[in-house]
């Protein structure tokens, strides 16, 4: 499955799964489940995110164990480890919500034309192009605040739940494609319900889909928690 593909499923379900459930999260976090959507292509060598982790591509190959079950568990464990490590867990949230918002600026950006597209052509190009930059340095607004903020072991918590969360997403939207993945590695063989190809037709169907789903689902959860209003926002500012 395509980057923003992935980034699009993870919100989604982060979304639905809060819907259901009826349990908010601190919205602006949603930068984290970017972050962990696709975080298992740091195994590929063209992927964006292996940038960030240039070496690790030659020690895995891709679609093996950051793929598997095994991986999620490694994930978790080392997440939850570090949660009794306030300072480096800090750190590292602060170094994913950058990368995050890095990767969703870009992705945003790529899908300008499509936006556009939904929209109509009620917005022009320009006029998405802002909209874009502003919800950029908005989340930047919130990563400063972040630094004051990620102390509070009730956010970390609920961070490293939307990581993990994130993170399974990914394997699931790989799980779907023809390629498959290693479930039960290191038993190579890969399992899925191969129903489309990677950047196929398909997908892009489905990207679409993703889209409006996720427009909905922000919607309906801005409306459940009523984040209009400062209750929601106090929980965590105060």
């Amino acid at each position: 499955m395509l980057a923003i593909n992935h980034v699009t499923l993870a919100t989604a379900l982060v979304l639905g799964v809060s819907l259901y459930y009826q349990v908010p999260f601190f919205l602006p976090c949603i930068i984290f489940v970017v972050f962990a959507a696709l975080l298992p292509d740091i195994d590929h060598p063209n992927s964006e995110i292996s940038n960030f982790f240039p070496h690790f591509n030659r020690l895995f190959p891709h679609r093996q164990i950051t793929h598997s079950i095994l991986g999620v568990g490694v994930f978790a464990g080392g997440l939850y480890f570090l949660l009794g490590h306030s300072l480096v867990l800090s750190v590292l949230l602060l170094v994913a919500a950058f990368i995050g918002v890095y990767f969703l600026g870009k992705l945003m950006n790529r899908r300008i034309g499509q936006l556009k597209h939904l929209s109509g052509g009620f917005f022009s190009t320009k006029q998405i192009q802002l909209a874009v930059r502003l919800f950029e340095i908005i989340l930047n607004v919130f990563l400063v605040s972040l630094v004051f903020l990620i102390w509070k072991e009730r956010l970390r918590l609920e961070i490293l739940t939307l990581l993990v969360v994130g993170y399974i997403a990914h394997i699931v939207g790989d799980f779907v494609t023809i390629e498959g993945v290693p479930l039960f590695f290191p038993i190579r063989l890969c399992q899925g319900l191969r129903l489309f190809r990677t950047g196929g037709g398909v997908e892009s169907c489905i990207g679409v889909i993703l889209l409006l789903i996720n427009a909905y689902l922000l919607h309906k959860f801005w409306v459940m928690f009523d984040l209009g209003s400062i209750n929601y926002w106090r929980g965590y500012l105060t």
